[in-house]
């Protein structure tokens, strides 16, 4: 067998390589060769006496939508694992479908926040061995984030990157491939639906169905707006009855509800801006905010931001994969950049 023939068998037999970004909300994991294999909920049920898993990802939200009497939930809080068993399921019950195909990945890049515990990052790291990997290289999220949102990491001029994700806020100034400044908040787009949510049962006795409160915040926004009266048709569970009803909540409900979530958000980001070192106050200045996450879709949050930070702000593209595109770029030099030997 020639080197070339040998070389070609070897790159088809050899597990392809993962890239994860494991989040509170979705679980977006790309492969290398195959392209992104997974992009769904972080949502998981299991059998309550064999904790066998019954449902996961889009099929545990399609269910929850409809059997909200059920319990389903996600393995992760603010970012963080919380359910080491249940976070190891779900992604073993997302790689299983791929590995009667021949796919069966051994090392991945997985995308962590930067102010993670140690006991937190081992939480990660052991539900990825739980799943089948045996070797895990981590980096930071808002640097994979920077990535994914096109900026040119490797300059040396300092540029500011903010991700306003599901469940935890962060913002990072980036230059010359490192993290120079790091901002975390454990309050985001999460706390903004639950707080909607908390709103809604609290005024009409009726419990949202999930992603519900996600879908008004959505459509609604955080913007002060004239016709706050403006009503909504939406879907939950009365809290007397337990029967699934409709009920009509306005703009007003949202905005109430999301605004002290929104405070701070903020707040804290203007905080982190305005304590920058003069040096990159400057340049992060010139080149403004590069905002991602799904915080980036809110109507009147970048607005908010830009106007807290007094900094213009750009939407990265496809704001909510930016991480995972990041990733994706930072898989392709990994043996070259020697992340594993760490």
């Amino acid at each position: 067998m020639s080197i070339l023939n040998f070389g070609s068998l070897r790159k088809m037999v050899a597990p392809p390589d993962l890239a994860i970004d494991l989040g509170t909300a979705n679980t977006r994991l790309f492969a290398r060769g195959r392209g992104l294999i997974v992009d769904e909920p972080s949502l998981i049920k299991l059998e309550p006496h064999t904790h066998a898993v019954e449902a996961f990802g889009l099929t545990a939200a399609k269910l929850a939508s409809v059997d909200p009497q059920s319990f389903f939930f996600s393995p992760l809080h603010a970012g963080v694992v919380t359910d080491v068993d249940a976070a190891g399921a779900l992604l073993r019950a997302f790689l299983n479908r791929f590995r009667h195909l021949g796919f069966m990945p051994q090392r991945a890049l997985a995308c962590i926040p930067t102010a993670l515990a140690e006991v937190e990052r081992e939480a990660l790291l052991e539900a990825a061995e739980r799943a089948g990997l045996t070797e895990v290289a981590t980096v930071p999220k808002p640097l994979a984030a920077a990535i994914g949102a096109g900026l040119d990491v490797s300059s040396a001029y300092a540029q500011l990157i903010v991700e306003v994700g599901a469940g935890i806020t962060e913002a990072a100034v980036v230059r010359s491939g490192e993290l120079l400044e790091t901002c975390t908040l454990r309050v985001a787009c999460g706390d903004l639906h639950r707080a909607v949510s908390q709103n809604v049962a609290s005024r009409y006795g009726v419990l949202l169905f999930p992603r519900e409160a996600e879908r008004l915040t959505q459509e609604i926004g955080i913007a002060n707006q004239t016709d706050a009266n403006r009503e909504f048709i939406t879907t939950g569970t009365d809290l007397l009855s337990g029967r699934s009803v409709c009920l009509s909540v306005t703009s007003y409900d949202v905005l109430f509800a999301a605004e002290s979530v929104v405070e701070l958000i903020v707040d804290k980001l203007a905080a982190f801006v305005e304590m920058l070192p003069p040096e990159l106050a400057c340049e992060v200045i010139e080149g403004g905010i590069y905002l991602t996450g799904g915080g980036a879709l809110i109507k009147g949050l970048p607005e908010r931001l830009s106007l807290a930070t007094q900094l213009d702000l750009t939407i990265a593209y496809d704001p909510m994969r930016a991480v995972i595109r990041g990733a994706q770029e930072m898989l392709q030099v990994s043996e070259k950049t020697g992340v594993w030997a760490h």
